[in-house]
This record gives structure tokens, C-alpha cells and sequence, in this order.
């Protein structure tokens, strides 16, 4: 295996992404590009300078089409609902003949791939739904066999996670605990609600935001090159990041760095 750099890196998203655009221009689906792939658009043109992953988002009844209807010669579709082995809830379009490493543990997850989220309605009493969807999530990191294990040896891991099941009960495995938030998640039909929301991302509150963002679509230069986005950028930015447009302090310009990807 080969081990990319972080152009080789980029360009093999762009590629995912400029094949995703394609299909979902071709097939009507709607998509905006998303969290700090959207505030580098706005702020840079591109990615955030020290950025090194895409994410899009999907009106959940286009991203359920888009899951079981995607195909593609160089790319493959993951459903992450359906893995128990980690904390992701969302898809990933991932690059066939290409592997990432997990940093800490070594093992190998998935390609190369761009990250893609529902956008679901939101109930009145909002700030409870998300706060429920929260505690589930963190129920979710202390009983998913990996999640912050910092050992390779199998005995330690066995152990460790064996603790944590008796510490945080809970009757069922990771895999369902993942299927119960993403039907709590959906439990609210995109297009009815007053407020809407990609609360399966990593924002928890701050994703609560007026549906009329999510409804209408134009596009933005990312890299020289056009996708979709949502016309409420700004709304949307503003709610996540507050004064987007601000960088942030030089100590806090870094991305962790979770993953190393490989040519196979």
C-alpha cells in the first residue's frame, strides 16, 4: 500500500464529490455542501486550509433514496446505521481501492469517502428531541466496542469492553442503539416542521434551525469547481459557528488528525 498525501487526499474527494453531484443532478436529489465544507466555500473558496474531509447534507427523504439507489464503477455507498463497530450515523461514499487507517488502533475502516447527513424536521418542543438524540449518542460512545481504546491487544480490549457493558447497561448491542437514534431521528418528516436539522451531525443544538433554509438550493464555487448549496448559507453558518467569517486563533487552525489513507 501507498500511503497519500494530503493533495493526493483532496483530489480523490473531489472526485467522490464531483460523482455524487452528478448523480444526484441526474437523478433530482437535493444536496448543499455542509459544516466546514460549506463555511470553507463561503470563506475560502474552498476547503478550510487546514481541513481535510468533505461533508454534505440531504433532505432525509432524498437521502434515503440516494442510499438504497447510488451506484458507481469507482465508488461505494456505506451505511453506517447498519455498523456497530463505530460511531458514525450518516453514509459515506467511499473509493474503492483505497483503506484508512485509524490512527490510534491501526485498523482499517473504510476508503477514502466524503460524509453525507439527513436533514430531519424537528418537533415543537425541539431543544428535548435533540437533547434526548444527545444522551443516546453518548450512551452510544461508552458501549461501541472501539471508541476510544487506545490498545492493540486483543486481551486489554476484550476487557476494557466488557467493563464498560457492566458500567453502562444497556440491553442490545451498538448496531440497534444505532438503529433507534436514526428512527427517533427521522420520527419527524422533513418539510412539515417549523424548525429542521442535521442533528445526527456533530453540532448537537446549534443544527436546530428554520426549515426554510433547507427548502431552496443554488450553487458555489468550492475548488473551482460548482456544487449545491442551500440559499440560507449565512442562516445556517450563523447558527453553527456564529461570526463564520472570523478565523480562528492560530493555535485552534489544526485538524485532528484521525485517519491515514492509503493507495492498495
Amino acid at each position: 500500500m501507498r500511503k497519500l498525501n494530503i493533495e493526493e487526499l483532496r483530489h480523490i474527494q473531489l472526485e467522490i464529490l464531483d460523482d455524487v453531484d452528478l448523480f444526484c443532478r441526474e437523478n433530482q436529489l437535493r444536496y448543499s455542501l455542509c459544516g466546514g465544507t460549506l463555511l470553507g466555500a463561503v470563506r475560502h473558496k474552498g476547503y478550510i486550509p487546514w481541513d481535510d474531509d468533505i461533508d454534505i447534507l440531504m433532505p432525509r427523504p432524498d437521502y434515503e433514496r440516494f442510499a438504497s439507489s447510488y451506484h458507481s464503477d469507482r465508488n461505494v455507498v456505506l451505511d453506517l446505521r447498519r455498523n456497530g463497530a463505530c460511531l458514525e450515523l450518516g453514509l459515506k461514499v467511499c473509493r474503492k481501492g483505497t483503506v484508512m487507517k485509524d490512527v490510534e488502533l491501526g485498523r482499517s475502516l473504510w476508503g477514502v469517502n466524503i460524509d453525507i447527513f439527513p436533514v430531519d424536521g424537528l418537533p415543537e418542543d425541539a431543544d428535548a428531541h435533540c437533547a434526548r438524540i444527545i444522551r443516546m449518542r453518548n450512551l452510544l460512545t461508552r458501549i461501541c466496542p472501539f471508541y476510544k481504546l487506545l490498545t492493540q491487544q486483543r486481551t486489554k480490549w476484550f476487557v476494557k469492553y466488557l467493563l464498560k457493558r457492566v458500567r453502562y447497561p444497556y440491553i442490545g448491542s451498538s448496531r440497534k442503539l444505532k438503529e433507534r437514534i436514526d428512527t427517533l431521528a427521522a420520527s419527524y418528516p422533513f418539510g412539515s416542521s417549523r424548525l429542521s436539522g442535521a442533528i445526527l451531525g456533530n453540532y448537537g443544538e446549534r443544527e436546530m434551525i428554520p426549515s426554510e433554509v433547507f427548502l431552496e438550493y443554488g450553487t458555489i464555487l468550492f475548488e473551482g469547481r460548482e456544487y449545491r448549496c442551500i440559499k440560507g448559507a449565512d442562516t445556517y453558518l450563523s447558527a453553527l459557528y456564529g461570526d463564520y467569517m472570523t478565523l480562528p486563533p492560530m493555535e485552534k487552525r489544526v485538524a485532528p488528525h484521525l485517519y491515514d489513507s492509503f493507495m492498495v
